[in-house]
């Protein structure tokens, strides 16, 4: 799968998830991304500039796709290295940004759950 096709299948999971009807400024996918593990949250802002949390549905395929994802960043420009989150926004017109982050006290997190487990 190449990005193009991943940003699209992230966009299709949102729409999806979205109750009939509602009408938005932005919908945003939150994703945190660890050694073989993905999570999603998800919310929108809508017209009136309230945020709204949604039921996310986004399973195994999405997941797999985030891990296509992290792997392209990785290899293929642009780079970019060793995000464990990342912020997809989608915009009433199609149009999309994705923003990926290292987020420290998160891998401090995970860090020191993985030097207890092996004491």
């Amino acid at each position: 799968m190449e990005q193009k096709e991943i940003f699209n299948l992230l966009a299709n999971g949102i729409i999806d998830d979205l109750p009939e009807g509602l009408k938005f400024k932005e919908a945003i996918l939150n994703i945190m991304r660890l050694e073989g593990v993905v999570e999603f949250k998800s919310h929108v802002i809508d017209l009136n500039g309230e945020k709204i949390n949604l039921e996310v549905s986004m399973g195994y395929k999405y997941a797999k796709a985030v891990l296509e994802l992290y792997t392209i960043t990785q290899t293929q420009p642009p780079i970019h290295i060793n995000w464990n989150r990342a912020r997809y926004t989608l915009f009433p017109d199609a149009k999309m940004e994705i923003e990926y982050i290292w987020d420290e006290t998160l891998q401090n997190e995970v860090d020191k759950y993985n030097n207890e487990s092996l004491t």
